[in-house]
């Protein structure tokens, strides 16, 4: 395309962009003077039978049009041309000249409260505007934002005309089109948008992120969701004031209703903090515990005035109202680089989402070796919310005290998979109580260790040579990941310090290490059980893999999963499509895999490309049978795949729908106030087995020697638990199906549902 004329006048020079549906140029128009440069689209239909042209015809123009009335804005570049060449189509826009906002927020810096404010208040203009018109971006972030090299302002670019046509040219009825996965970036795009129900509010929530974004230095995907509200948990990565950080969090909310409704909200929002805010009268907490209350103000100037209303109850800092920025107050240490700072037996709280002022009252009691009061901060803790395993676990190590103990440590992915990781906080937790409540490991209790990797290698080796170095920790349970699993591996190995991995299922674990276990299955038991379903069950051969290329336990699952098939002597796998691909585009592949004959989608993402793995469940409206690994089993799954996830089969580690899992869930019920999942029951497991392991012999060679003794068995929560000489554990298999929760009312939400 390099020089060729377009429309008889705009000459391409230079490549921006390409697609399966089209391409962006800038050309210069050589019918003015000066030959100023200009931006290209074009858009090439995939099909050109006349039916289809006619209606892609239609969607163009009347995209174009739409162009033509937001380009009035002095920051939306103008339409200056479209047009139809060779049954394609094209449109020209104004070029800006200017730098991206990726350019200033760069990764790791972070920018100042005055940067953001402006930034926020200069691109909520600019789409109260659009919104005016009707019309929703679903694309805004930092790359589609110019900073203007003539005045500064921001312009907002890349309304994605050609996108739009893109997903509406299936031919299909319009209904239809608008529940397909919508135009947007991951990290920007909220969940509607996700699902393919883009509102106003959207946008809202992207240019929430982009403010986010600038005040922590952390890219969207970096920050962790909080597992009981599902909101971003970002402030403790920033320095913020209260005001400011309740507007972004309104932004950014996970459901639309609760976000503002209106660019022009925010906008009032930001005006109300750039004034002074009076106290608020507020009545003293009646507490028999806490005793007698005083109010402290403090009151911070500056772009915005800000005001933060605090009861101080002792040596404690506790919010008055939770729309307050608690991180501002609570110091957390989660994103410190040291090794030693991300270990904690109780002198340090790694959940910064779990606002606790009791919590953190028992922390610091732990700290300065009050430990009776500590106990008592922390029961009321557990009253507040029962369900933070770490809150529980703090609680048994502070009931030791200095007293002699077996010390184990759990390493799991805290801040960015806050759900898993609880979920294995919380199989340990519950193991811990009932083995210390039993009187301890022959007279001697368990202490525990909390750690995290952040899901990252390097940090896992860290995090290992850390443990390794302490000689009262006697065994580990960990890590979250195949990947962190095979990275520490080496280091428990040279440390003589076994690892009992309770979720990690690569088949490159096998035999490693006479010091790694796992009570998780390997990949093979769950590639068998979906390729025998799939066989046997749906009757289907015909499969097309989704995978994430970066991931060891996404690769081994996907090999394995080919080898059951090779194996079955029957089945075939038509294609393997990497989720991790920066072009991947869930439609074509759909479609192309439809073409191929498929009648199976199996998708075993990693939880890094899980949102392309449901991008591509709305994509196949229920067309081909879906299949799944245990990446998979979340409540994101539920909510966000909805309806179209109906029917899907996950293949997940372990029963506990038996006798001895009864016992165990009953058991959870009454600790948690909720339903525990597998990866509770595989982390409770690989406690017990360690704790049997200790009791025979309270050494690090003894451990291991003790586990690997043909004769090791115990009961756990889903079976017996015993290790062959590769260090795997012969688990079942459960497959669960996803479910309406009511079936004759569907809208009330689904459930995974165990198949018999």
């Amino acid at each position: 395309m390099l020089g060729k004329l377009l429309g008889a006048r705009y000459q391409v020079i230079q490549v921006l962009g390409a697609g399966g549906f089209g391409e962006t140029y800038i050309a210069e128009d050589r019918q003015r003077p000066g030959y100023p440069r200009c931006v290209v689209k074009r858009f090439r239909p995939t099909n050109q039978n006349t039916s289809f042209l006619t209606v892609a015809r239609r969607l163009f123009y009347t995209e174009a049009e739409t162009l033509e009335k937001l380009g009035r804005h002095d920051q939306i570049p103008r339409l200056l041309a479209y047009f139809e060449e060779e049954k394609e189509f094209y449109l020209v826009q104004e070029f800006i000249e200017g730098l991206s906002l990726n350019d200033e927020l760069r990764a790791g810096k972070k920018q100042s409260e005055a940067y953001v404010f402006s930034l926020l208040e200069d691109v909520l203009g600019i789409l109260s505007f659009v919104h005016n018109q009707g019309v929703i971006h679903r694309d805004i972030k930092p790359s589609n934002l110019i900073r203007r090299n003539s005045d500064g302002r921001l312009v907002l670019i890349d309304f994605g005309a050609v996108k739009s046509i893109e997903t509406q040219m299936a031919g299909e009825p319009k209904d239809q089109m608008e529940l397909t996965v919508g135009i947007g970036t991951q990290g920007y795009m909220p969940c509607e948008q996700l699902a393919g129900k883009p509102r106003f509010n959207s946008d809202i929530y992207a240019v929430g992120m982009i403010g986010i974004k600038a005040l922590t230095g952390l890219q969207p995907l970096q920050l962790p969701n909080s597992p009981q509200t599902h909101e971003i948990v970002w402030q403790n990565h920033a320095q913020v004031s209260p005001s400011l950080a309740g507007v972004l969090d309104k932004m950014v909310r996970y459901h639309s209703s609760d976000r503002y409704q209106s660019a022009s909200q925010v906008l009032e929002a930001l005006g109300e903090i750039s004034s002074p805010v009076p106290p608020t009268e507020l009545p003293p907490e009646e507490s028999n515990r806490l005793g007698k209350v005083r109010r402290l103000l403090v009151v911070t100037t500056g772009l915005a005035a800000v005001i933060l209303l605090v009861f101080w109850v002792g040596k404690n800092l506790i919010p008055l109202s939770t729309n307050f920025n608690a991180n501002f107050l609570l110091k957390t240490s989660n994103q410190s680089e040291s090794a030693a700072d991300r270990i904690s037996f109780g002198t340090q709280s790694l959940t910064p989402w779990q606002i606790n002022p009791y919590k953190q009252e028992g922390i610091d009691l732990i700290k300065s070796g009050a430990y009776e009061q500590a106990i008592s901060a922390l029961k009321n803790a557990i009253k507040v919310n029962r369900s933070d395993p770490e809150t529980l676990i703090y609680l048994h190590n502070a009931q030791i005290g200095n007293a002699r103990s077996y010390s184990i440590a759990v390493v799991v992915p805290l801040v960015t998979s806050p759900q898993s990781s609880l979920e294995m906080l919380r199989g340990v937790a519950q193991a811990q109580s009932e083995i210390n409540a039993a009187g301890g490991i022959n007279g001697i209790p368990l202490k525990v260790g909390i750690a995290h990797d952040d899901n990252q290698a390097k940090v896992a080796q860290s995090v290992a040579q850390e443990l390794v170095k302490n000689a009262d920790i006697l065994g580990v349970v960990g890590h979250g990941i195949s990947d962190t699993t095979l990275a520490a591996a080496s280091v428990y190995e040279a440390g003589e310090l076994v690892t009992i991995s309770p979720i990690s299922s690569a088949v490159q674990l096998s035999g490693f290490s006479g010091y790694i276990f796992r009570t998780m299955p390997s990949d093979r038991f769950t590639a068998r059980a979906l390729s025998n379903y799939m066989l046997t069950q749906l009757k289907k051969e015909k499969v097309v893999v989704f995978y994430n290329s970066a991931s060891v336990y996404s690769k081994s699952l996907k090999d394995e999963f080919k080898n059951a098939l090779f194996y079955a002597g029957k089945g075939k796998v038509l294609s393997e499509i990497d989720l991790a691909r920066p072009d991947f585009n869930a439609k074509v592949s759909v479609d192309r895999a439809i073409e191929k004959g498929a009648e199976v989608i199996l998708t075993v993402p990693s939880s890094d490309v899980a949102d392309r793995a449901l991008q591509v469940i709305h994509i196949n409206r229920r067309r081909l049978s879906l299949l799944a690994g245990d990446g998979f089993y979340s409540e994101k799954t539920l909510e966000i795949g909805g309806e179209y996830a109906a029917g899907m089969v996950l293949a997940i580690p372990g029963n506990i729908t038996g006798k001895q899992g009864e016992f165990f869930q009953n058991n959870g019920l009454k600790i948690w106030g909720g339903n525990v999942n597998w990866r509770t029951a595989l982390a409770y497991d690989a406690t017990k087995a360690l704790v049997a392991a200790i009791g025979k012999n309270p050494t690090r060679k003894g451990v291991q020697r003790s586990l690997s003794a043909p004769n090791f068995i115990i009961s756990g929560a889903t079976g017996d638990v015993s290790f062959r000489a590769t260090g795997d554990r012969e688990a079942p298999v459960q497959l669960v199906i996803v479910t309406p929760k009511t079936p004759e009312k569907p809208e009330n939400g689904y459930q995974f549902t165990p198949l018999k």
